[in-house]
């Protein structure tokens, strides 16, 4: 009975099925069928397409090529391979196709599968740091063009070419020099060497590492014909000028040197009588004070300060006189230390400069004065340029930034307009190129200078500003210098440093300069006592094949004791104090080593050797036995960079081979017929 009452009902639906059909159009019922077959072929090609993905077929090569070289079923990990980095914001598949990336054996391997070159991924593990935060690219994508190897049009962060990359590592290496690069490190020596901080805002630098001279008194320092000269053409007058060209009109000129002209603060040249001057004797003194390790002279000599060549057509003797005699007084920053000379010898070292030194190069034609009326106008451009961001002038603000802050410049939106009118491609590393090798380049009327750089030094700098970039780095991943403040020596000893300017080019404690290779924080722990008294009287080169560099100060008997004491007894390092057995058997095994190793191809013992390393005899004379063993054990970690190999010595080596060279005696001195 169920089954006979449900018979009509299931009947009935069935015709109303069938008129519902015949209500629909064929039209629409072909179009279904046409759609139907559209999805079904969208969804067989996307399989397809899935399964013939770029990232797929290079698993494929790889599990080949790992089978025909390793055997086996070439069963390696398949499916996208991906990195999660949530604190920088990026996800990375890169190694979805690079599979031998992290593999030393696959250095020599064909791309997508080439291990990383170096040692890289030692220190920068990928589960750590990705790929693209150092490489660039979209690491979602996984095909090689979304992935940006080359540049999108809709992706800022192409793969950074390998001229590039040390600019991203800037990013999170934030010190002056960051490891292992040679481009970012030498831009950022270039941005402080020009006093960019001066104007710019720049992330972990100060306005106190700026070095340019106060413009007081420059009336009684140069000739109107100098300055014009020197306005005009900096480095057309000292080839390595730290100032830049900036591009100014005739006119501007005038009025500038009207201005800078004028008495400014109160500075008075010292009286002197040069009727008993000796030019001669002048030279003598310069020579003999070793003046060229800080200047050079015709391009030779050190280049901590000015070019000497042409200065005596620059400043006046009177000055030069004043300047010798207390530098300090002049420009209480300067380096230049204040030497021990009396006034007779001041007199005549002054005569000298302004006599023999004084080639006329950068001098303008026009040797008048410049017109007084002209002197408001010179003000307003020297505002106007932002001449006080670097020098000093009574009456303006000191390191009053007029240039825009500079971080996030490696991400600033650059207006191609420039750069497409010189034919050139509008990328961001070009405008930064072209910016800083000329800036009136991309803008006439730019108030930044033309520095000169030439084009390796314009890249290196430009590198330096795309590390600058806008999104904030987590701290966990910023290496910065470490954060101590600067060192100030105190007492007698600081009077002294601070007189005769030992950090300007030797450092305590991170402060100080670099022109000397001798670091003063262990010096007491490295050399005797009696030593670094008579070398500070006479400084004399321990190494025959370099030039004595450090100036002859004429410190007298009492300061130098005074220093060596300080020196010998504060800056020292416990870690390298050390007793050393100096037994005849400790020599003897010394001397076996020393000849095993072949020292003597670099040092001079008795009268034959090379002249790489210091002159060893009389050693023991010079060096403190604990610091002889430490430098001998590891000489890269107390001098980056040395020529001294490590011989991988034990100990006991170590200990036998400092006998032996403390053990060498001084050479006599011969006498000449």
């Amino acid at each position: 009975m169920a089954v006979a009452a449900l018979t009509p009902a299931g009947k009935g639906q069935g015709h109303r099925r069938a008129g519902l059909a015949r209500r629909i159009p064929a039209r629409l019922l072909r179009t279904f069928a046409v759609l139907s077959v559209v999805l079904l072929a969208v969804a067989v090609a996307a399989v397809v397409q899935e399964w013939r993905a770029e990232w797929r077929q290079w698993q494929s090569r790889f599990a080949e090529g790992e089978t025909a070289v390793h055997g086996g079923d070439g069963d390696t990990e398949q499916g996208i391979q991906q990195i999660w980095l949530p604190d920088l914001d990026r996800v990375d598949r890169c190694t979805s196709c690079h599979l031998g990336i992290a593999s030393p054996e696959m250095k020599d391997a064909p791309q997508p599968f080439r291990g990383h070159s170096g040692p890289w991924l030692d220190s920068h593990r990928p589960d750590r740091f990705g790929c693209t935060a150092c490489h660039g690219g979209q690491g979602e994508a996984t095909t090689y063009r979304d992935a940006a190897h080359q540049p999108l049009p809709f992706w800022s962060e192409p793969m950074a070419s390998r001229e590039l990359m040390e600019a991203r590592c800037g990013t999170c290496h934030q010190e002056r020099n960051p490891p292992s690069t040679y481009w970012l490190a030498r831009g950022r020596a270039l941005m402080t060497d020009r006093n960019c901080v001066a104007c710019h805002e720049i992330p972990g630098r100060d306005s106190e590492e700026v070095r340019a001279p106060r413009l007081d008194g420059l009336a009684l320092k140069v000739s109107p014909a100098w300055l014009r000269g020197w306005l005009a053409d900096p480095r057309g007058y000292l080839e390595r000028s730290r100032m830049g060209d900036f591009r100014l009109r005739p006119e501007e000129i005038e009025a500038l040197a009207a201005f800078l002209l004028q008495p400014h603060g109160v500075v008075e040249a010292d009286e002197v009588d040069w009727t008993g001057a000796d030019p001669e004797r002048g030279g003598e003194i310069f020579r003999a004070s070793r003046c060229v390790t800080c200047h050079s002279v015709n391009g030779r000599g050190g280049t901590l300060a000015p070019e000497l060549a042409h200065v005596g057509a620059k400043v006046g003797r009177d000055w030069l006189y004043s300047w010798i005699r207390d530098p300090h007084r002049l420009q209480p920053d300067t380096l230049m230390p204040r030497f021990r000379f009396d006034d007779d010898q001041v007199r005549d070292l002054a005569a000298y400069i302004a006599e023999d030194l004084a080639e006329p190069k950068g001098l303008d034609a026009n040797q008048a004065d410049p017109d007084p009326d002209l002197a408001a106008e010179g003000r307003r451009i020297f505002e106007r340029r932002g001449c006080y961001s670097c020098h000093e002038l009574e009456g303006f603000p000191v390191r009053a930034r007029i240039g825009p802050k500079l971080a996030g410049e490696g991400d600033r939106i650059v207006d191609p307009a420039p750069l497409v009118a010189r034919g050139i491609e509008p990328t961001r590393p070009n405008w930064l190129f072209t910016k800083v090798s000329g800036p009136e380049r991309v803008l006439e009327t730019a108030r930044m200078p033309t520095f000169g750089f030439a084009e390796d030094e314009a890249a290196a700098v430009s590198v330096a500003l795309l590390s600058l970039r806008a999104q904030d780095v987590p701290p966990g991943r910023i290496t910065r210098d470490p954060d101590r403040p600067p060192y100030e020596p105190q007492g007698e000893f600081g009077a002294l440093v601070r007189r005769y300017r030992c950090l300007s080019c030797h450092q305590i404690a991170g402060t100080g300069g670099t022109l000397s290779t001798v670091v003063l924080d262990r010096i007491g722990s490295q050399l005797r006592r009696d030593y670094i008294e008579q070398f500070i009287q006479n400084p004399i080169a321990v190494r025959v094949g370099l030039a004595e560099r450090m100036p002859h100060l004429n410190i007298t008997a009492e300061e130098a004791a005074l220093l060596a004491g300080y020196l010998s007894t504060v800056m020292v390092d416990d870690a390298v104090e050390a007793e050393v057995p100096r037994d005849a058997a400790a020599v003897a095994r010394g001397k076996e080593l020393f000849d095993r190793h072949g020292c003597q191809a670099c040092h001079i013992v008795g009268d034959s050797g090379g002249f790489v390393g210091p002159d060893l005899n009389g050693s023991g004379q010079r060096l403190q036995p604990g610091w002889t063993v430490a430098w001998l054990l590891d000489p890269e970690r107390w001098k980056p960079g040395t020529l001294q190999p490590d011989h991988g010595l034990t100990r006991e080596e170590a200990e036998a081979l400092t006998a032996y060279t403390l053990s060498l005696p001084a050479r006599k001195a011969q006498v000449l017929p």
